[in-house]
């Protein structure tokens, strides 16, 4: 999959690019939007990178750019498991990993990292293009899922400060911590 982002005038827009069997996918919008999507067949001989490359080069030189994952934010979930947990945890991480890559995804946010579990707790590691417009979204994701409950969410950016800002829940007090 490629990703490329421009912003202008404070809104960050987004396209990217994946290849589906005799398919190529595009999908567009604005950060935090489900945007729009098409698809396109291939015809018969045509290679995927090709169409892709010349999508790319008109985008690139209307000012979309990749976006590095060491300068995107970090969105992290976190729940309080027993112990190193469970078959069950494990269960609910990686139920929790395909939300966010659904939902991150589909809005152009980002992308799911991966999990750590034990030591008391499951944590689920998110990059994303922007914290706060990622914040809504993820808290939606979660209530709708059901799994809003437990759940602390923080955020912290790559750029300055490497302080966690916690976002769930609205009433948290103290410090965040990942261990």
């Amino acid at each position: 999959m490629i990703k490329l982002y421009r912003t202008m005038e404070n809104v960050t827009e987004y396209w990217e690019f994946w290849e589906s069997g005799a398919e190529v996918i595009v999908h567009w919008g604005t950060i935090g939007d489900k945007g729009n999507t098409k698809e396109f067949n291939l015809p018969k001989g045509t290679r995927a990178e090709r169409l892709i490359e010349n999508e790319m080069k008109e985008l690139i030189s209307g000012g979309y750019a990749p976006v590095d994952s060491e300068s995107m934010a970090q969105v992290v979930i976190q729940y309080q498991i027993k112990g190193m947990g469970s078959a069950k945890d494990l269960n609910k991480a990686q139920e929790l990993e395909d939300l966010m890559n659904e939902c991150l995804g589909w809005t152009g946010l980002g992308h799911c990292d991966g999990h750590d579990i034990g030591s008391g707790t499951l944590k689920i590691f998110c990059d994303v293009v922007d914290g706060l417009t990622s914040e809504q979204v993820v808290l939606d994701a979660l209530k709708q899922a059901g799994q809003l409950k437990g759940a602390t969410a923080a955020r912290r950016e790559r750029v300055g400060p490497d302080d966690y800002v916690v976002f769930w829940p609205k009433e948290f007090t103290g410090d965040f911590d990942l261990m």
